[in-house]
Order: structure tokens, then C-alpha cells, then sequence
């Protein structure tokens, strides 16, 4: 009876368990809301990202305060490395439509299938760099480069990524009610993966406290 107590109690495994299903519910909703401008969709990202890692899954600091201030931290770089990837990501889109109404043969079916798997590529290398942003104190150059290798480097970890944007894309082409209910699940589950990748990364700590 005791330990079901606890269990039910203030600060036990249920209560707990409410309580992070709740901070990650209400990250998604901040996201979304910090994203409706379009332009700010990097800040956001970045802010959802630091937050989820901080607060949800490492107890430290509240939800919403840990989001805004990492939105205001990182609100410059964030919005630059987002339009680069979105430029980037659209010129490559624009490119597979224009050669799907105009080219044919070979050649055009070898062109449609390379900017495709690049645009591909790029959304991999937002999944990265959005959070390696939130956590590394680079600028926006060294980030994009640090992405792109950690989308090769760490080919399994971008192939998950990848099947969980799918299987959750296809989930909201069939329920488009669900988007408003899965960013902070889907940064929760990516988070799991990227922070494997992005400890490797981390300066080490010498015995004296200090840096490498």
C-alpha cells in the first residue's frame, strides 16, 4: 500500500511520468507558436531542442523559461542557418519540378533522383544542426559543417532520423489533426538519438576543470 503511495504520491514515478508528457506536450504547442511567422521556424527549433534536452530529459530549469531564453540566445544564427537550409532546400524542390515537366530519358530521370536525395540530405542536416546549435558555441559556417559530417559520420543515426520524420509524416497525411500534437513527441524521440551523436562532440574536461 505504501509503495503504491508513493507511486501516486507528489514527485512519484507517475506523477513524474505526467508531469514530462506534459512539458513535451507544451513544448510542441510553443513551438508551433513561435514558428507561425515562418522565419523564426529556426529559433524555434533551436529553443524546442535545448529546452527538451534541459528540462524534460535532464531535470533541470522550467520548460518555458529555458525555451525563450534559448530563442532570444540564439534567435540571429538560428534564423540565418534556417534560411540557407530552406533556400537551399527549395532551389533543389524547384529544380525536380521543373525537370519533371520538361525533361524526360535517362539524364532527366538521373537529375530528378540527385536533387531529390540532396534536398533529402539538407533536411538531415537541419535535424543536426538545429540542435547542435543549441548546444555548441560555434558560428553559423562551423555548424553547417559540423551537420554535414554528422550525416555521413553517423549514417544509422541519420537513417532513424529519417524513418521518424516518415512514419510521422505519414501518420499526419492521414490524421492532419495530429500536427498540432506531435513536434514535442518527435523532438522528445529524435532527441534520443542526437544526443548520442552530439556527447561525442562535447569539449572534454581535464582533471583541473578546464577545457581541451
Amino acid at each position: 500500500m505504501k509503495k503504491t503511495e508513493n507511486m501516486f504520491g507528489f514527485g512519484g514515478s507517475f506523477v513524474g511520468t505526467v508531469e514530462k508528457i506534459f512539458d513535451i506536450m507544451a513544448l510542441g504547442f510553443l513551438w508551433i507558436l513561435c514558428s507561425l511567422p515562418v522565419i523564426t521556424i529556426g529559433a524555434s527549433t533551436t529553443a524546442l531542442y535545448y529546452a527538451m534536452v534541459k528540462s524534460v530529459k535532464n531535470n533541470d530549469g522550467y520548460v518555458t523559461k529555458e525555451f525563450f531564453r534559448s530563442f532570444k540566445l540564439n534567435f540571429i544564427p538560428a534564423t540565418i542557418l534556417w534560411m540557407i537550409l530552406a533556400v537551399m532546400t527549395f532551389i533543389m524542390q524547384l529544380n525536380v519540378g521543373i525537370l519533371m515537366k520538361k525533361s524526360s530519358g535517362m539524364v532527366g530521370l538521373f537529375f530528378i533522383c540527385f536533387y531529390a536525395l540532396v534536398s533529402v540530405y539538407l533536411i538531415i542536416v537541419a535535424c543536426y544542426a538545429f540542435p547542435a546549435l543549441s548546444r555548441f558555441d560555434m558560428n553559423v559556417g562551423w555548424i553547417l559543417k559540423i551537420s554535414m559530417y554528422m550525416v555521413v559520420r553517423y549514417i544509422f543515426t541519420s537513417i532513424m532520423l529519417v524513418i521518424i520524420l516518415v512514419c510521422i509524416g505519414a501518420i499526419v497525411w492521414k490524421l492532419p489533426l495530429l500536427v498540432f500534437f506531435v513536434p514535442g513527441p518527435i523532438a522528445f524521440l529524435m532527441s534520443e538519438f542526437l544526443e548520442r551523436v552530439l556527447k561525442k562532440h562535447e569539449p572534454k574536461v581535464e582533471e583541473g576543470g578546464t577545457a581541451e
